[in-house]
Order: C-alpha cells, then structure tokens, then sequence
C-alpha cells in the first residue's frame, strides 16, 4: 500500500468518514464483518479455526501497519490474510466515499 492511501485511510479513520447510510457501526462494522466472513470461510473451506488469539494478533498488527505503514510481526498465514482483507475493505470504503 502506498503512503497516499494509508493516509486517506488514517484520515477517514480520525473523521469516521466512512459510509455510514449502509452501516451506521462504521470502521467497527466493517472490521466485525469481514473478521466473520474470513472465520466462516476458514472453517467451511479449509477446516481450520480463527481463534479470538489470531483475530487480537491481527489487529494489533493492523494497527501497528496503520501507525508505521509495514508490517513488523511475524503472523501465522491466517493472521496474514485477515489484516489483508481488513485493508483492502478499509480502502475500498473509503474510495467509495
């Protein structure tokens, strides 16, 4: 991800410019949403579990990616891809906007 879109994201994130007419819970509801949809996926596909563990390990990186702009922790392939859907529905909302 380049600078320019980390910092419309970090920006929508400070002013909560996301599109709140389809989902008034905002970044919250995109975050819950997406972290479902990957555990459904996850168990249904390939059998494995997403642990409330991985899903914590997660979003502590995602926030550390969101302050340094890379990833600094080692992550297990799961933990990988969630923070991977996470940014790109967090870029994709705010594009929209």
């Amino acid at each position: 991800m380049d600078k320019e879109t980390l910092n419309k994201i970090m920006e929508s994130l400070s002013k909560g410019d996301f599109n709140k007419s389809d989902d008034p819970r905002g970044t919250l509801s995109i975050l819950i949403n997406e972290t479902v949809a990957y555990r459904d996926k996850l168990k249904e596909e390939y059998g494995k579990v997403l642990t409330v563990v991985d899903t914590r390990i997660a979003l502590d990186a995602l926030q550390a990616y969101l302050v340094s702009g890379n990833l600094t922790v080692e992550l297990t392939p799961e933990q990988n891809e969630l923070v991977k859907i996470w940014l790109n529905k967090l870029t994709d909302t705010n594009e929209a906007n």
